[in-house]
């Protein structure tokens, strides 16, 4: 990058170096500092354009399924063979291997969400503020929520590795972008990084009925899982059901994460919680305070009881240093 704005800045006569070898002028400097700003302004462009191109090529692929898996082939043809010089025959013997995978329903549905959050995450590069991507944010994540197939590994992934991100170049430009999660299937991700800031500084009126939604997709999705992983017993005899509770108990990762027990034991209690911080630290903290303490009490010989209290009582320290008056001089 650095030689290519060399390049640019001497081959367009933007700036004359001496020959002599002798130190640049002050003026020159100066020349040379400002004609390197104005390569960055182009380049920024570039980049910008090159990003709302591919989040209207994502967009439109992430409604038609056709098109979706053709842009698959076309994204993964140019990262994996085009770039690294591999023949077409050998592009062919591989697309051969997926044809099954490639009719896959699961992985058709996740390949067509993971461009829509591309197309939302290109755009949430884009925009200064949040609000212009917002409403179609939390849109997506009530699709989520809602979701049919259960999710192919493409939806557990940072889009910045995908292949679309690659064959675009787009990895640098939603890496860079730290209020925005790049996994598709992580809604506490969603919420922690982009929803709630929004909402905690623009509308704390509705922080409440937020968390209510919240709650009420991450406990729908653990349903789902759970509905899927009994449709999976059935049929089963005792010691084949035997050795999937077995991989079930060791699992890790989205499986792992939505098991209704973990959930019921751990994940919600744990939601309820931070629920009733934002209200205490941006609604009705006196009304908070009467929901944490019962809450606390109730929840006190509970494996994250311990964590409750001491949170609680961090909190309120917190705020009687807020309330003592400040040193006299």
């Amino acid at each position: 990058m650095r030689l290519s704005l060399l390049i640019s800045i001497i081959t367009l006569g933007l700036v004359s170096l001496p020959s002599d070898g002798g130190d640049l002028t002050p003026e020159q400097v100066e020349s040379l500092r400002l004609k390197l700003a104005q390569v960055k302004e182009s380049l920024d462009g570039h980049i910008s354009t090159r990003n709302q191109s591919a989040r209207s090529t994502f967009m439109s692929a992430s409604s038609d399924p056709r098109a979706a898996v053709k842009l698959y082939l076309e994204c993964y043809k140019k990262v994996h063979y085009d770039m690294e010089g591999r023949s077409e025959s050998d592009f062919r013997a591989w697309r051969e291997t997926q044809e099954n995978r490639l009719k896959d329903d699961k992985f058709i549905a996740s390949l067509m969400i993971q461009l829509r959050y591309l197309a939302l995450s290109c755009h949430a590069a884009e925009v200064e503020e949040i609000d212009e991507v917002f409403s179609p944010l939390t849109t997506y994540v009530e699709s989520l929520s809602r979701m049919e197939e259960l999710p192919d590994n493409l939806l557990t992934s940072n889009v910045a590795n995908s292949i679309f991100a690659q064959a675009y170049d787009l990895d640098k430009t939603l890496s860079s972008n730290e209020g925005w999660e790049l996994v598709p299937f992580n809604i506490p991700g969603i919420y922690d990084k982009t929803i709630l800031p929004h909402i905690r500084a623009n509308s704390p009126n509705a922080l409440m009925s937020v968390w209510d939604k919240r709650i009420d997709q991450q406990k729908r999705l653990v349903l789902f899982f759970e509905s899927k992983k009994e449709e999976a017993l059935r049929g089963m005899d005792r010691d084949q059901k035997a050795k999937m509770r077995s991989r079930q108990d060791n699992q890790r990762g989205i499986m792992k994460s939505h098991d209704l027990d973990d959930f019921n034991r751990d994940t919600l209690p744990k939601l309820q919680w931070s629920k009733m911080k934002d209200m205490y630290l941006y609604v009705d903290q006196l009304e908070a305070a009467k929901l944490m303490l019962t809450f606390v009490q109730t929840n006190l010989t509970t494996p994250n009881g311990q964590g409750f209290f001491n949170d609680f009582m961090g909190i309120l320290e917190g705020s009687l240093k807020k309330e003592e008056p400040a040193p006299q001089e």
